[in-house]
């Protein structure tokens, strides 16, 4: 077990020697999707902009909360739903749908996870030229404590990582995984804090404490509009990402040369 332990290292090592590769391969992945497009995947920000201008007039009006106050909040927090959306929705067929290159060549398996996260990544980053001008449009300006979106960006994608890891090693074995994951990210958009505020539910609800995307958007969302994220969410989404990454290091270890023959 010790001898496999130490190859998944290897890999995590090699992971990061690669990191030229991964940015690579995200980029070109995302160039042969929009290859004929003159847009590109900027068609993704301007039907995520109409999808936030209308759902924000209506529901500002619906839960009586002032435009200025609830767009700003679902821009930001739908911005970065959409990277974990769709990280979760990606991760069970994760080593599925790259068969080709597993059975190929000699893989770092790890190396598709992180190319696909990196991907989505890149797309939230060019989603985010929406969000600078909701932002100064409802005059939020930078300040100081938007440097914490920087450690807790990192804390999230640290937590998408194991989460891609495990379903994809479960999804591999198990092809069931798929259609149960797409129905959970369903679930999650409505009881999550994206078209809804905290406040509207209250602090202590169960519906915030137990949904580890609250954490997520907190760490992500509240530095954004200058309020620092609670230190619970640092804490939580910390402990998240060391258990995780633990229990999905050992699986990956102990299941990494049988996926070939699952997929």
């Amino acid at each position: 077990m010790r001898n496999r332990v130490n190859l998944a290292l290897n890999d995590i090592v090699d992971v990061f020697k690669s990191s030229q590769l991964c940015l690579f391969l995200a980029w070109f992945d995302i160039r042969i999707r929009y290859r004929r497009s003159k847009l590109g995947p900027f068609w993704i920000t301007i039907s995520m902009a109409i999808f936030i201008i209308a759902l924000g007039v209506v529901y500002s009006k619906l839960f009586k909360v002032p435009a200025g106050e609830y767009l700003p909040n679902l821009a930001i927090g739908y911005l970065f739903w959409t990277m974990i959306a769709t990280t979760l929705g990606e991760s069970p067929t994760i080593f599925i749908t790259n068969n080709s290159y597993i059975k190929d060549m000699k893989v770092n398996l790890l190396v598709l996870v992180v190319r696909a996260l990196t991907r989505n990544f890149i797309i939230l980053l060019h989603n985010a030229v929406f969000i600078v001008g909701v932002c100064l449009y409802y005059h939020i300006w930078p300040h100081w404590q938007m440097l914490a979106l920087i450690p807790g960006l990192i804390i999230v994608l640290m937590n998408l990582f194991w989460i891609m890891l495990l379903l994809g090693i479960l999804g591999a074995r198990f092809r069931d995984l798929e259609p149960i994951i797409q129905s959970l990210v369903q679930v999650l958009f409505f009881v999550s804090p994206i078209t809804w505020l905290p406040k509207l539910v209250g602090a202590d609800s169960w519906v915030l404490k137990l949904n580890p995307i609250t954490y997520f958007l907190d760490l992500t969302r509240s530095p954004i509009m200058n309020d620092g994220p609670a230190s619970s969410s640092w804490l939580i989404a910390l402990a998240l990402a060391l258990v995780g990454f633990t229990v999905s290091l050992l699986l990956y270890a102990y299941k990494r040369d049988r996926i070939v023959y699952w997929i």
